[in-house]
């Protein structure tokens, strides 16, 4: 049944309490491979009764166990530390099981793996360095305040399939670092390197039972893991209709909890007169087909000065038709499948809807490709009404719509304020009057000059509007996860 060599833990089970045990369920969710859409594990959908075990556990762990009662910062630094030392000696089948899993190219597995082991070392150096703050009174002298800052509690995660075990890091790290535990859901698409995880998690002897959780499934335990009451923040990726659900979900608990929600995007990116046409073209693509498109923050909506259009457009049509598709598992493979027939049957949609609803003209691709899975052609659209459906709807797919030539800056960021996303964005010029225009200007959570998809782990990710709002990633995903108490003390009782 695998692609790969035997797991080193039983996909059929899932981890609670410190240990892998069977689901209460009798249903299961076949897990495929996107480059041939062959079935690779069968792994359980779990029900709330599962569910309710693994916050049981977390609430357990959480107030009397001693990952927050006994352990230091510095225990919790290095037992952290532990852990990515163990991710980086498995790399090699994580590699190759995300990869299978995926689709994604290896080459680009291989440097989310270094994220994911640069994400636990980073945000280890935080667990022993939780600071509060001392306010002297101002009317009475014998009082004293001082705020410490403890850990939020119990953290749900329902993670997205796209990048299973970097976004897994991006959330587990921080809350981990900061004393919390942990309940996570992947998406039921990709859930194999989740349960990899928990396996090297629990290799580690590091970390108490409870502390960490994981459930399988897809609608209905991530309901039931919104839903419960003893859940104290939730933290979502995923699309902006079940964002807002969750949104939703969580106000009308009994109990009302915080929430992150990282959401959908469509990026504008900015082509200016004075830049290298084959470099920069060759930079949007790779933000565009990063990952197949399936990228929140996928440089999706493109703009290009009049002055260069009719130039640019053949140097984007050479930069995509370059794009090597083929066996991910391939070192020279660039770009993979979609993820599931789902997927792959809205993209074709939405290029179906550029053609004959918007109108547009199809520059290159279109069509599926290499005859199996559930492989697209990188596709470009060009002349494009801003407007227009292709260029506004997420569409999560190797679809770039390149709008309407430009003559303004100022035109181009007007007409930006009013996307209703604003995940990221990026300018290619060397212009610095107008890179600063556009930066200071444009409401987005991360802007990219001359290059794009560039992610580091001390600074933070997250969008505005129907992009979501908390962050991830830095200081500022880290101190998310903690809640400060003020301490007012008479010294002189």
């Amino acid at each position: 049944m695998h692609a790969f060599s035997k797991l080193p833990f039983d996909e059929k089970l899932i981890y609670i309490n410190g240990r892998w045990t069977e689901s209460s369920s009798t249903q299961t969710t076949n897990v495929e491979n996107p480059d041939t859409a062959d079935i690779i594990a069968v792994v359980p959908e779990c029900t709330a009764g599962d569910l309710d075990q693994a916050v049981q556990a977390a609430y357990t762990a959480f107030h009397d166990g001693p990952w927050v009662n006994e352990f230091s910062g510095a225990q919790r630094r290095d037992a952290m530390l532990a852990l990515a030392d163990a991710i980086e000696k498995s790399r090699g089948e994580i590699e190759l099981i995300e990869s299978i899993n995926t689709g994604k190219p290896i080459t680009d597995v291989r440097g989310e793996l270094d994220d994911t082991i640069d994400l636990f070392r980073h945000f280890a150096g935080y667990a022993d360095k939780v600071e509060g703050r001392h306010i002297s009174a101002q009317n009475n002298s014998s009082l004293e305040g001082y705020t410490v800052k403890v850990p939020v509690g119990v953290v749900g995660f329902i993670n997205a399939f796209n990048y299973p075990i970097c976004l897994l890091a991006w959330k587990v790290a921080p809350a981990l670092a900061a004393g919390c535990t942990v309940v996570f859901k992947p998406g039921p698409q990709t859930p194999l390197t989740t349960q990899y995880f928990a396996h090297l998690l629990d290799s580690t002897n590091k970390f108490p039972p409870g502390v960490f959780n994981v459930v399988l499934g897809g609608a209905t335990v991530g309901q039931a893991l919104v839903d419960h009451d003893l859940i104290d923040k939730i933290g979502f990726t995923g699309s902006v209709a079940t964002g807002k659900h969750v949104i939703r979900s969580t106000a009308s608990t009994r109990n009302v909890r915080s929430t992150s929600v990282e959401l959908g995007g469509k990026s504008p990116g900015v082509v200016m007169p004075d830049v290298d046409l084959d470099k920069t073209a060759k930079l949007v693509v790779s933000g565009c087909m990063s990952n197949a498109g399936m990228n929140c923050n996928a440089l999706t909506r493109l703009w290009v000065h009049r002055s260069i259009y009719d130039d640019f457009i053949p140097c984007l049509k050479a930069a995509a038709e370059s794009l090597k598709l083929g066996t991910p598992q391939q070192n020279d493979t660039e770009m993979g499948p979609l993820i599931d027939h789902r997927q792959y049957q809205r993209v074709l949609e939405y290029i179906r809807i550029g053609k004959e609803e918007d109108k547009a003209s199809v520059l290159t691709g279109g069509e599926p490709a290499l005859g199996r899975g559930y492989w697209i052609q990188p596709t470009l659209f060009y002349n494009v009404d801003p407007k227009a459906r292709i260029a506004t709807e997420e569409i999560f797919g190797p679809v770039l719509s390149v709008l309407e030539p430009f003559d303004s800056l100022d035109e181009v960021i007007e007409i930006e304020r009013k996307n209703e996303f604003g995940l990221a964005a990026g300018i290619f010029s060397h212009n610095h009057q107008d890179i600063a225009k556009f930066t200071r200007k444009l409401r987005s959570g991360t802007i990219w000059v001359n290059n794009y998809n560039t992610l580091y782990s001390y600074l933070p990710f997250g969008g505005f509007r129907n992009s979501g709002f908390g962050r991830e990633l830095g200081y500022e995903s880290f101190d998310g996860y903690l809640v400060p108490k003020a301490i007012i003390d008479d010294v002189s009782f």
